[in-house]
């Protein structure tokens, strides 16, 4: 069923946070739900509203061509929106963390052209290095084939990660013998979206593969696609690339398991289920459970928002994040997206038939969280990578 979007109704003014504003458009938002899912994209009033109050680029300094405020402001900010819709909350996800990265890495010139003051664009790629760009005068030619460019449909600029290679095809190796991995930003028309996103999760997200063929793309939109040195001062850049995309990621886990207890709350609500002594939401082992999904929920949200006050903190007095709070940031966001899973299994469980019904909201909730906990971002490996630096501070302890 396709929701009608003729009646979105009227915008609200900018409210005083990031976070306020994304509440402010969750009517918005959950009318154009369903018609997002079945489109496969997010819809113009949903696109437009955000490009207003300016949530694309919350975290990034308005000096950067972004919207000010923290990377906590974003976290909090694309949790409401994925409480509202994920596939929404991901999109806005990944600009955050595409502008982050452009702003804070890519040669001033470059960067301002892409997020020009007043007027910062909409972006979607791949930034892993899986195509080939041949170095010609002034720039690259870069060719390629790019999976998982989310918010495609509504992108100014595609981003694309290749290697530097000659004219034979094959890599040109660094003095150190590695490939030269390199990230660059194209107009989206100079690139084709390949629509292939047809998953059951995150349908609205629009994550299509990119293809391009011999695209020429100036210098000044060409950056190191593994440098961990910004060019900007900004204590938010020091985070890094990573730091900026775990907690994009991690928002939207955060929205769909505040989305998820508060459905299972409405549905079990005077509920009279075959063989319980009384109503569902008066049932004990109910009850425990809830208590217990909503201890996860804010115990991990507290943990992450605790981690990364505190980094960009030390970022604002040192200009650096040290490597228990770096390890720290990976593994409170690695963390949330495994408590997602079970608070989100819980309200499944409960919510009964609701958790498979076209259209719920329970159901494209469990759909989305678990498309959202298969990211390489928030793979398991992660935790192994950082329990060294963790298991060192608890002996400093």
């Amino acid at each position: 069923m396709t929701t009608d979007t003729s009646s979105a109704g009227p915008r609200t003014e900018p409210a005083t946070s990031f976070a306020e504003r994304a509440k402010s458009l969750a009517s918005l938002i959950e009318s154009q739900a369903d018609a997002i899912e079945e489109g496969g994209k997010l819809t113009a009033p949903v696109v437009e509203a955000m490009r207003e109050q300016g949530l694309f680029w919350v975290g990034v300094p308005e000096a950067a061509g972004g919207s000010g405020g923290s990377m906590v402001d974003a976290i909090e900010t694309i949790e409401e929106l994925a409480r509202a819709d994920g596939s929404t909350g991901w999109v806005a996800m990944v600009n955050v963390s595409a502008a982050a990265m452009i702003a804070g890495f890519m040669a001033e010139d470059g960067a301002r052209e892409i997020y020009p003051a007043g007027a910062p664009s909409l972006l979607a790629g791949y930034a892993a290095p899986v195509g080939k760009g041949r170095k010609v005068e002034g720039g690259y030619e870069l060719s390629g084939h790019w999976t998982f460019a989310s918010g495609s449909d509504w992108a100014d600029w595609f981003g694309l990660g290749f290697v530097v290679v000659g004219d034979d095809g094959k890599p040109i190796l660094a003095e150190d013998g590695s490939r030269q991995a390199l990230y660059a930003v194209v107009p989206a028309e100079s690139a084709e979206i390949v629509p292939n996103w047809d998953v059951t999760g995150l349908r609205g997200t629009g994550s299509h593969d990119l293809a391009a063929t011999g695209v020429f793309v100036p210098e000044s939109r060409v950056m190191d696609a593994y440098s961990l040195s910004p060019v900007r001062p900004d204590p938010v850049f020091h985070l890094g690339k990573d730091g900026a995309a775990v907690a994009g990621h991690s928002g939207a886990a955060l929205g769909l398991m505040k989305r998820a207890l508060e459905e299972v709350a409405g549905i079990v609500e005077g509920k009279v289920r075959r063989g319980y002594p009384g109503p569902v939401d008066q049932y004990p082992v109910f009850l425990f459970e809830f208590a217990k999904a909503d201890a996860q929920y804010r115990s991990a949200r507290a943990y992450l928002l605790e981690t990364y006050r505190a980094a960009e903190e030390q970022a604002r007095q040192e200009q650096q994040v040290g490597p228990e709070l770096r390890a720290r940031m990976r593994h409170a966001a690695v963390w949330v997206h495994r408590v997602v899973d079970e608070v989100v299994t819980f309200a499944r469980i409960w919510g009964g038939t609701q958790a498979f019904r076209n259209p719920s909201v329970l159901g494209r909730v469990v759909r989305d969280a678990n498309v959202l906990t298969q990211h390489l971002h928030v793979d398991n490996i992660w935790l192994v990578d950082v329990a060294p630096v963790l298991v060192e501070s608890a002996k400093k302890s």
